[in-house]
């Protein structure tokens, strides 16, 4: 059972954009600068409601249910201290993404039982390798979360996703009872470090696969129950959908993405470059998760918001508690990622910019840079410093320009 997904990026940069300063609209508030004096090229500076217009669709609605979903999946170290690290994560709405997840045999009875949507995350104890492959011996987890029209459905599938899977190869498997979970319908292979496991919870159907550096079956287990004891009230707390329910979620509700550097103006949700979310959200996109953890938890932050596609480079926002915990927030996101010194951009307060170490900017762009405005912090990447500065700008201009 071959099951790998892959990290949505979040540290590659927006390519760069030409542009000469300009003014823009605002009005200066008691304290705060004229925004209308500072370089921001050709980027835009209004809300993007003023560019794009959210219309109700099912597939919009799709992305917008991994969206809530994503929030209440659970993380490696709310399973266990010691999987803090980050593997992967991904949402999908079609049986054919969820059956590369899964299996390949499952997707007939994703199809038959008509699965509405749901979201895939792993963890580890050790950091991925340089191939992004787990570390050999590492203890691993994958947690699959999806929903159905209802919980006799998502019973049913529990029990049928389990047994195709099972029949892959029924000589060798091993049907395992979990005692914390009589319910749950699970498998090893004898001599193989791996466990796999289904479990409808509701209507939801909550999928595991976990694997230790030796083929202990108690070790597996645990491992797998801890999941099911982390994830489960999680989904007590998330109200199942249906499809009715899915075109009437609002697109933004907390106002983060009108406030996120977008060049473009696409506002389509997509998981991977239009994307909002609470602190899980941006915890299931990140390597280490245990010191992000704990940033996230001392900077009160709550929502999450990432904007534009790999390709391009996202800029991210965060809402903190209050103004302090936002520049301390904005001091710290430059990480170890981006250690260089690099001067704040002219004119734009509480800025702070980093250059990133050589050996690994062939996964993000050189420069990044942490503004802060009120409660909020907001990260601009770019390989040119002169772009750097007035992406920064902009998304200042931007965030003072969205307090209406």
């Amino acid at each position: 059972m071959s099951r790998r997904i892959r990290l949505a990026a979040i540290a590659i940069g927006l390519t760069a954009l030409a542009g000469c300063g300009t003014h823009v609209d605002g009005t200066a508030l008691p304290g705060e600068i004229d925004v209308r004096t500072l370089d921001v090229g050709n980027y835009p500076v209004n809300p993007l409601e003023t560019r794009y217009h959210y219309y109700p669709d099912l597939f919009s609605g799709a992305v917008l249910a991994q969206m809530r979903l994503d929030g209440q999946v659970v993380t490696g170290p709310e399973i266990d201290p010691g999987q803090k690290y980050g593997t992967g994560s991904n949402g999908f709405d079609k049986a054919e993404d969820a059956a590369h997840i899964l299996a390949k045999v499952s997707q007939p009875v994703l199809e038959a039982d008509h699965m509405l949507f749901g979201f895939a995350t792993g963890s580890a104890d050790k950091p991925r390798d340089q191939n992004g492959d787990l570390a050999a011996g590492s203890a691993h987890t994958l947690t699959v979360v999806m929903q159905f029209p209802d919980a006799a459905t998502a019973t049913k599938a529990a029990a049928e996703l389990e047994d195709v899977d099972f029949q892959v190869a029924a000589d060798l498997n091993q049907r395992v009872p979990l005692a914390k979970y009589p319910d749950a319908h699970s498998h090893w292979r004898p001599g193989i470090a791996t466990l796999g496991s289904f479990l409808a919870h509701d209507s939801y159907v909550v999928n595991t696969m976990v694997g230790v550096k030796d083929p202990d079956l108690a070790s597996l287990t645990d491992l797998t129950q801890k999941i099911y004891d982390a994830q489960l009230p999680l989904l007590d707390a998330l109200p199942p959908l249906d499809r009715e329910g899915m075109l009437r979620l609002k697109w933004d509700p907390d106002g983060m993405l009108r406030q996120v550097l977008n060049p473009n103006g696409f506002g389509i949700p997509d998981y991977d470059s239009e994307f909002v979310s609470g602190e899980r959200g941006f915890l299931h996109r990140v390597n280490d998760q245990s010191r992000w953890r704990q940033l996230v938890s001392d900077g009160g932050v709550d929502r999450f918001a990432l904007s534009g596609s790999a390709f391009e480079g996202p800029s991210l926002l965060f809402r903190a508690r209050d103004p302090e915990a936002a520049r301390r927030f904005a001091a710290e996101s430059l990480g170890t990622a981006f250690p260089g010194a690099v001067d704040a951009p002219p004119k734009v307060p509480d800025t702070q910019c980093g250059e990133g170490k050589s050996d690994t900017l062939n996964d993000k762009k050189r420069y990044r840079c942490a503004i802060a405005y009120r409660r909020f912090v907001a990260t601009v990447d770019s390989d040119q410093l002169s772009d750097v500065y007035q992406r920064a700008a902009a998304q200042y201009a931007l965030m003072a320009n969205s307090t209406w």
